[in-house]
């Protein structure tokens, strides 16, 4: 099921009015008929927000299977989300486990691009290796930052907002990320990202 239908069902079940879930989310109801009827691609900020928005994850709305099996995920299964705004990729590579507290990503980044992520709340730990490129880390709560570079890693609890550069102005970035929110004993949750601190719905 696309991302739109899968939105339009979910908002029926509920039933909630494209003008009950515009005043649940801040997205206008005009962007939220676009979406639906697969005029639109929403950005990932505005995706997440649907999602809060009708009371389940973005994985719910990409129609994830929550079963985990010894099989291959083949290129089919991988769930791909593109932000229009800044050209970053999100790629879930392990759907099954999203069910189970567990988000394995893929961004790619396009050369000089940043990306605003908001607190994913308390007890969700993340871990990000770079693969290609360079990628800095900040944390804006304490002003942390660092860089990492092809196969260097780093660990830290995601609960503050924080935000991802990647520093070469002509190469792309590729960074695995890993978000694990199994201790809170609730799926993994589906991370808020923009452009920017003001980012426009």
């Amino acid at each position: 099921m696309e991302f739109g239908d899968a939105v339009r069902h979910r908002r029926a079940s509920l039933d909630l009015s494209l003008a009950d879930l515009a005043e649940r989310t801040g997205v206008s109801k005009a962007m939220l008929s676009e979406i639906e009827t697969g005029k639109k691609n929403p950005t990932l900020r505005i995706a997440c927000a649907i999602a809060n928005g009708l009371e389940c994850q973005i994985s719910d709305l990409l129609d994830v299977p929550p079963d985990v099996r010894f099989e291959k995920l083949d290129d089919a299964r991988r769930k791909v989300l593109v932000d229009p705004s800044t050209g970053v990729e999100r790629h879930l590579l392990s759907p099954p486990m999203v069910q189970h507290g567990i988000q394995v990503l893929l961004f790619v980044f396009p050369p000089g691009s940043e990306v605003y992520w908001n607190s994913d709340g308390a007890g969700v730990i993340e871990h990000c290796t770079c693969i290609e490129g360079r990628i800095r880390i900040a944390v804006e709560q304490g002003a942390e930052s660092i860089e990492l570079g092809p196969y260097e890693s780093a660990n830290f609890p995601a609960d503050a907002d924080h935000r991802f550069t990647n520093v070469l102005a002509d190469t792309v970035t590729r960074v695995f990320v890993v978000l694990d929110s199994s201790r809170r004993g609730q799926p993994a949750v589906m991370r808020t990202m923009h452009a920017g601190p003001a980012a426009d719905a």
